[in-house]
């Protein structure tokens, strides 16, 4: 019996600081699913507010390709409408002399409409594409242009310097591409084939939205 008691009294600090520890990793566990809880109510309010933006970018887009159309049927584009992206594309003599990357008054104008295109719906970047027919170069541009592949690069590359310097369109938006006779839309085989290759393209996709990790606020 005594040594039973003795088992007893002894048991009774270990019980205790069974309890103890039982009750800080409660108090721990409380935190920590206290943190996560914060944590979640974050990730909730930032998906919120991502759909959002995306709803608004969505809207904006409509609206863009809208008024993409109108210019379009009115000056005689192309234009092309994808799941990621629209295109819209110009064809060289409404912007450029022949062996030139000097844009012409009236490809100037066409570039205006474009640009205030633009710029009212800055949720979209830019991608400005030069693209030529398969002739080479002739003798008395090459001092300027080696290949199609430089005239093309040129011609994407002063579209892109006329957006930002005469309407201020944020650099970061744009992006200038040459690719020659690389990527034709047709047959160079003909006259017609060849002026349809000879173009401008300008693929616009939604800004890409921001992603930060959880915990660091917006």
């Amino acid at each position: 019996m005594v040594e039973m008691r003795k088992i007893g009294i002894l048991g009774i600090p270990l019980l205790l600081l069974i309890l103890i520890s039982v009750g800080c990793s409660s108090k721990a566990k409380d935190m920590e699913i206290a943190n996560l809880k914060d944590q979640l109510y974050v990730a909730e309010a930032r998906i919120d507010s991502l759909e959002q933006r995306s709803q608004m970018y969505e809207v904006e887009a409509r609206d863009l390709r809208r008024e993409l159309s109108t210019l379009a049927t009115r000056e005689e584009l192309e234009m092309e409408i994808e799941e990621k992206y629209t295109l819209l594309r110009v064809s060289e003599e409404l912007l450029f002399s022949s062996g030139s990357d000097k844009i012409s008054s009236n490809g100037k104008r066409i570039l205006d409409d474009v640009a205030e295109i633009f710029k009212r719906f800055e949720h979209n970047d830019i991608r400005v594409e030069g693209h030529t027919d398969d002739k080479k170069i002739k003798p008395e541009f090459q001092v300027r242009f080696k290949s199609n592949w430089e005239l093309s690069t040129a011609r994407a590359t002063a579209v892109v310097h006329y957006m930002i310097e005469k309407h201020g369109i944020d650099p970061s938006r744009l992006i200038a591409v040459g690719y020659g006779s690389n990527r034709p839309v047709t047959s160079n085989d003909t006259t017609a084939g060849r002026a349809q290759n000879r173009r401008v393209e300008f693929y616009i996709t939604p800004a890409k939205l921001p992603v930060k990790p959880l915990g660091v606020q917006t």
